[in-house]
Parts: C-alpha cells; structure tokens; sequence
C-alpha cells in the first residue's frame, strides 16, 4: 500500500506536469514591454513565462516547426493559437 506522503508527492507532480508552463507565466508576471505587434504578444504571454521569446526568423522554418511540435508536448494552448505560432515565421520571411 502506498503511504499518504507518497500519494500527495505523487498528486503534486501529476498537478506540476499538468499545469507545465502555463504556472511559469503566472509566477514571472505580465510580459515585458518590448513586444510591439500582436504575433509578438502571443510569444510573450505564452513562451516567456517559462524561458526566453523566441525569435522565429532566426530559425528555419524545419527547425521552427520542431520546437513548436515539441512545445506540444509540454503545454495545451488554443489551436488557433498553434495554427498563429506555426503561421509566424512564413509571414516574417515571405517563406
């Protein structure tokens, strides 16, 4: 028989997972003030609470559709929220 400690250890990780980088927001505050248009506003409020704003023209637009595939895994946003994160790197580059 598991222990109580054990089942409330158990029950905070399970809440911890669940709630992945959505707690990092709300932890660090509101975003900063240096996003300028809306696509950027969406990088804030959803990426910066957990590590730095990625800058997608930086990135191949492979490589920009990895992360984001592997962010998938961790966070549950809208899907149109997905479809405004996948769509930001081809309207920056004309790609």
């Amino acid at each position: 028989m598991i222990g109580r400690r054990a089942r409330v250890g158990v029950a905070i990780a399970l809440t911890l997972a669940c709630a992945g980088c959505a707690v990092g927001h709300v932890l660090t505050g509101a975003p900063s003030s240096r996003s300028t248009t809306s696509a950027n506003a969406l990088l804030e409020r959803r990426c910066s609470g957990c590590h730095e704003v990625p800058e997608p023209t930086a990135m191949s637009a492979g490589v920009w559709q990895a992360s984001l595939e592997r962010m998938k895994r961790r966070m549950r946003l809208p899907a149109s929220e997905w479809d405004s994160l996948a769509a930001m790197r081809t309207q920056a580059t004309g790609d």
